[in-house]
């Protein structure tokens, strides 16, 4: 099972956060977004990019690099990050809405 805000290390490395509510958990695929190493290139608006924690791991948010992958696709379970669940919606808010 993916939950909402897990966090997946995917096979060729690259991190991804799940989006997808678990209302979906009967279906096989995931929402997600990327989440890059902290020292990465920071976008105009920091809120938009939040620096996100999982113990020693510290990965900057990529909402507006979106996919849809299998659970199969997501590789190995990190963490579940729900609780940064308010910066990650305010992030998602922001890409969307501006506000």
């Amino acid at each position: 099972m993916a939950d909402q805000f897990d966090l997946y290390r995917m096979a060729e490395g690259d991190y991804v956060v799940v989006l997808q509510s678990d209302l979906l958990d009967d279906l096989n695929t995931r929402a997600v977004c990327l989440a890059i190493p902290e020292g990465a290139a920071v976008p105009a608006l920091p809120a938009l990019s939040p620096v996100l924690t999982a113990g020693d791991i510290r990965l900057r948010l990529a909402p507006h690099v979106l996919a849809t992958l299998t659970l199969a696709e997501l590789g190995t379970f990190v963490a579940n990050l729900a609780h940064e669940r308010d910066r990650i919606i305010r992030a998602f808010d922001l890409m969307l809405t501006g506000a």
